[in-house]
């Protein structure tokens, strides 16, 4: 009897578990920020995404922390894989859904933070043009108020600029 218990714990724990690591987008949005810094926190999303992630949005996030672990690890011909196998995930997904207001977002954080001797900044004027044009239109409320919150505080646009985002 007392085995069939600690089965029963065994399963339970394995399976709560198993929950934690399933894809939650408003997670992901939540710690978007903290995955450059947070090494963990960055891997955790960058292995779920890429064993879960279906949508364009899913995967541009996948592109994002797939970038973001090339700040996780010390060697050079790594950084430069999970960089440029990040940028082209993001891309393709951007080429796939040109309209989505969010994945010009992600682009624009990571364009607007990286080294330019990476050579990716060349999209900022034209995603900071399409969020002033289109953040606004964003249906769910909370994610566009965190995407504006984001933006706001990332230093990248000007006075007048945050003013159309925030409408």
């Amino acid at each position: 009897m007392r085995g069939i218990f600690i089965m029963l714990g065994i399963l339970l724990l394995s399976g709560s578990s198993a929950l934690a690591q399933q894809l939650n987008l408003t997670d992901i949005r939540r710690d978007f920020n903290k995955g450059v810094k947070d090494e963990k926190l960055c891997k955790q999303y960058y292995t779920i995404l890429k064993e879960e992630a279906k949508t364009t949005l899913e995967k541009g996030y996948e592109g994002a922390f797939q970038m973001f672990m090339a700040k996780h690890t010390g060697n050079p011909i790594k950084k430069m894989s999970f960089f440029n196998g990040g940028k082209k995930v993001l891309e393709s997904q951007i080429k796939a859904d040109p309209n989505n207001a969010e994945l010009r977002f992600i682009r624009l954080c990571i364009q607007a933070h990286i080294p330019s001797y990476l050579g990716y900044k060349e999209e900022i004027p034209k995603d900071k043009d399409f969020l002033v044009k289109n953040l606004y239109k964003i249906e769910d409320g909370k994610t566009k108020t965190l995407l504006y919150n984001y933006l706001k505080g990332a230093n990248i646009f000007s006075a007048d600029e945050l003013s159309l985002l925030g409408r």
